[in-house]
């Protein structure tokens, strides 16, 4: 008897600890080595996994979309969705609804794969795309003349680095490019009649032109000095001269060490058109043979634009020349419409990265300023919502990855044909 009341205290008093939060206080070693473990784990409990990166299942241009354009969402989901709504993101109020199109089913995914178009609704404001089962987009605006703000922004940013002589002075040749091809996208704002963008290259052209250095940059200003001297002539010709003939005579400096090559090339084709002169005319001859049989040069931004320049001076050309360069650049154009889909299909593009899809771009916007597509431009637009979100990942790569000056020809070209919608 006395031992069974013994135990009945023992039990007690246990029981009295635990209640009163003693039991936290017991050691492992009191326990033994069977609740040690069990311990071990309450105290110092062990993550070992990596939470997984959420992403939307409904993909949009996350920089938004004009107001008067195309405006298309992708959707992925693992059962057959058959509408899309378009809700405004202030209010929560559904603003639109439509029928999901294209509906295909990727069974290397085990993803359904359909298209929301949305392009009927026009008002400005914040908006994301919701769809049943797989939730909500991400943020974006549509917005007026969305293209003609974003080229605006970029143009903005390179002028300030110009004057600060940071700027990569292959993207002020690129919006000198952009100014020729389509002078009324940008702001006269001044209202002096000159376009701000020659207004603020002329302020600094020239002292930037002395301390170029390398002769890589040389042979670039060489380019952006006898492309703004052309450009600059009906407001100021005897400046305009003034750069022609430090162009030249940079071009003959480089000649020393440089050989036949891409800048050497589009600078030809440059002072060509300013000046007339047979010797440039003669050397640009002489990289013939390496445009006969040969597409290849229009990997190459400076030979692409040095293509252009040349068939549009209107200087005396070699007309089998301008030939060669029309075919090789419609055939690429053709070549890159044809395939677009799959290098931006929104799950399974095939493509090699930012840079490569932006030099895309801008070969169908050299196609597209010889010989207006509506096929050009869609393609265009598609490659730019492919970059902006529109991607598997649902990553916007604009304006961190991705060259400079590829994204000036896609929004300059984007901007223009924004206008005149």
């Amino acid at each position: 008897m006395k031992r069974q009341k013994g135990i009945l205290l023992l039990i007690i008093i246990l029981l009295a600890n635990i209640l009163c939060g003693c039991g936290e206080q017991t050691s492992v070693e009191a326990l033994g080595s069977r609740y040690a473990a069990a311990v071990s784990m309450e105290e110092t409990p062990i993550i070992d996994y990596v939470v997984p990166q959420a992403t939307p299942n409904i993909l949009v241009n996350q920089r938004g979309y004009p107001a008067e354009g195309e405006k298309v969402a992708a959707l992925k989901s693992s059962r057959p969705l058959e509408t899309f709504s378009l809700i405004n993101a202030d209010s929560g109020v559904t603003v639109y609804t439509g029928d999901i199109k294209e509906a295909a089913y990727n069974e290397e995914l085990g993803l359904y794969v359909g298209y929301g178009d949305f392009s009927a609704y026009h008002s400005e404001g914040s908006y994301y795309v919701e769809a049943e089962y797989i939730g909500r987009s991400y943020t974006f605006s549509i917005e007026d003349r969305l293209y003609q703000v974003m080229f605006e922004e970029l143009y903005h940013a390179v002028l300030e680095q110009f004057k600060e002589q940071t700027a990569d002075l292959s993207e002020v040749v690129a919006l000198l490019t952009a100014y020729e091809w389509y002078p009324e996208i940008f702001p006269d704002e001044d209202g002096n009649q000159v376009p701000d963008i020659l207004t603020e290259v002329s302020k600094r052209i020239l002292d930037r032109a002395e301390a170029a250095g390398e002769e890589t940059e040389q042979g670039l200003y060489v380019v952006l000095l006898a492309k703004f001297s052309y450009l600059y002539q009906k407001y100021d010709k005897e400046f305009a001269t003034d750069c022609l003939r430090q162009a030249s005579a940079m071009f003959e400096q480089t000649q020393k060490s440089i050989s036949k090559d891409a800048q050497s090339f589009f600078a030809l084709t440059e002072l060509y058109r300013a000046t007339g002169y047979y010797t440039y005319r003669k050397q640009i001859a002489d990289y013939r043979s390496y445009f006969e049989n040969n597409s290849s040069y229009l990997e190459e931004p400076e030979y692409l634009y040095g293509a252009m320049t040349y068939m549009a001076t209107r200087q005396r050309v070699d007309l089998e020349l301008c030939n060669i360069f029309m075919s090789n650049l419609m055939d690429k154009a053709e070549e890159i419409t044809e395939r677009h889909d799959d290098m931006i299909h929104p799950v399974t593009a095939k493509n090699n990265g930012c840079d490569d899809l932006l030099k895309r771009a801008s070969q169908l916007a050299c196609a597209n300023y010889v010989l207006k597509s509506y096929q050009y431009n869609r393609a265009m637009e598609e490659l730019a919502n492919y970059l902006m979100g529109i991607n598997l990942k649902s990553v916007c790569f604009y304006p961190e990855e991705g060259s400079r000056t590829g994204y000036i020809s896609l929004l300059a070209q984007l901007a223009a044909e924004d206008r005149e919608a």
